[in-house]
């Protein structure tokens, strides 16, 4: 009996993704924890396991297509020659082509299947030689994506050579390279494994003579971060507070930390670290910073779930470090760093972007002196922080150059007023003037 793979939520907001690429073709063996595709959510790209073992006998759902969560995507049996003859309903649901609207029953008939992966062969399965098979598993290269010169379209692995020259790309830049009508060829990747990635397509972009140049189409994610930021500046009274930090302290522990941590757990301590466990203790004396405004009143939050704002190949995202009042530095180290590194190779997990309650975006690593954040919604509070840099400062009652970090922090003033946003702030800076205190 065929086995269902289907479009699991991926997250408390997610009501539909997009099929970036599927990892296998029909006709594959597959065994449970295989990576079947990767989905782009509205806040991620996420890679999607098998949890059966047999053969994907038949996509549903091609690259490219949006589909709702819980929607049939493909078909695993327990053997190749199983018929699989999924119900009219169930194709049609599926797939839609990305920024599309949904499609409308016609009073005709159902609407038209949608079509399995690129140039199948008639039987379901791609046309491909066994050494061929084997020769593009070891390269990792996308058969789906390969034109055949055997005999009737056949791939052959003579046909492997042509494609192992041209640069790989990820998926959201294959996408992205073939709208714009950029020749890869001449791109350098900087991605993972030298893999061309979108920001490599925007600055080659950027090169091209403007004549030649398309707009940049954006991505699931881009669109729908788009949209909540506008939602979230038009709808949110936003203000801002500022304050210059002494971070002379900050840093000093900081060394003194780096060795510790690197012997002991070989971690590597970093500004944001120490600025998300100092948010966390303030947070604890100021729960209302974390609360969400409602239409019914004002939700409190049940755990410090703290946002970290990361750059990414493929965009910005703010993986979540969960009850993080209640991790010592190493365990907070560590886990940001594993929320981090997932994030950046595309592996991220659903739970590693829910539950937020404050957000931190630090621009420090950038020559950022001083920023004003837009709130990341249903969130009341968000602090940006800048770079620490010399600069003219009274210490100690003298006038002189001190390394001094300069944070702004964004308030909705439906939750907190301007003295309750100020009593916060003055909290993380004392708190930051004397980081020994976040410790105990």
């Amino acid at each position: 009996m065929a086995t269902e793979v289907i479009l699991p939520m991926l997250g408390e907001t997610m009501n539909e993704g997009t099929i970036v690429a599927w990892s296998k073709h029909e006709g594959d063996a597959i065994r449970p924890g295989d990576v079947l595709f990767s989905v782009e959510s509205d806040k991620a790209t996420l890679e999607v396991e098998a949890t059966t073992a047999g053969y994907l006998r038949r996509i549903l759902a091609p690259a490219g297509s949006t589909v709702a969560v819980l929607s049939v995507v493909a078909y695993i049996t327990a053997t190749l020659d199983e018929v699989v003859s999924a119900p009219a309903a169930q194709v049609a649901a599926a797939p839609r082509p990305a920024g599309a609207a949904p499609s409308k029953t016609s009073e005709a008939g159902p609407p038209a299947r949608a079509t399995a992966s690129p140039a199948p062969h008639p039987s379901g399965r791609l046309v491909a030689s066994p050494r061929a098979r084997r020769a593009a598993s070891q390269r990792g290269l996308d058969l789906s994506r390969i034109t055949g010169s055997g005999p009737g379209g056949r791939i052959i692995e003579r046909d492997l050579d042509a494609a192992s020259s041209a640069p790989r790309l990820t998926p959201v830049a294959e996408r992205m390279a073939g709208d714009l009508k950029i020749d890869v060829a001449g791109v350098l990747g900087t991605g993972p494994g030298g893999r061309v990635t979108r920001r490599d397509l925007e600055t080659a972009a950027r090169a091209a003579p403007p004549s030649t140049v398309a707009a940049a189409p954006l991505t699931r994610m881009q669109r729908i971060m788009a949209d909540r930021m506008v939602a979230s500046f038009t709808s949110a009274p936003h203000f801002y507070l500022h304050a210059e930090v002494n971070a002379r302290r900050l840093l000093a522990m900081r060394q003194e930390l780096l060795p510790t941590l690197e012997a002991s757990h070989g971690l590597r301590v970093t500004i944001s670290d120490l600025l998300v466990l100092i948010c966390a203790r303030a947070l604890t004396r100021h729960p209302q910073a974390m609360a969400q405004y409602t239409p019914d009143g004002l939700r409190l939050a049940p755990a410090v779930n703290i946002g970290l704002a990361a750059d990414t190949p493929n965009g910005l995202v703010v993986p979540v470090i969960h009850a993080a009042d209640r991790l010592a530095l190493p365990d907070l180290v560590k886990t940001r760093t594993e929320l981090v590194e997932r994030a950046r190779a595309g592996k991220s997990l659903p739970q590693d972007f829910d539950g937020g309650v404050f957000t931190l975006s630090n621009l420090g690593a950038s020559r950022v002196d001083s920023f004003d954040a837009i709130l990341n919604p249903p969130q009341a509070t968000i602090l940006a922080a800048g770079r620490i840099a010399e600069r003219p400062f009274a210490e100690g009652g003298q006038l002189g150059l001190v390394p001094t970090m300069k944070l702004s922090l964004s308030v909705d003033h439906r939750v907190l007023d301007g003295a309750a946003g100020a009593r916060f702030l003055d909290e993380i800076v004392g708190l930051l003037e004397s980081p020994a205190q976040a410790l105990v």
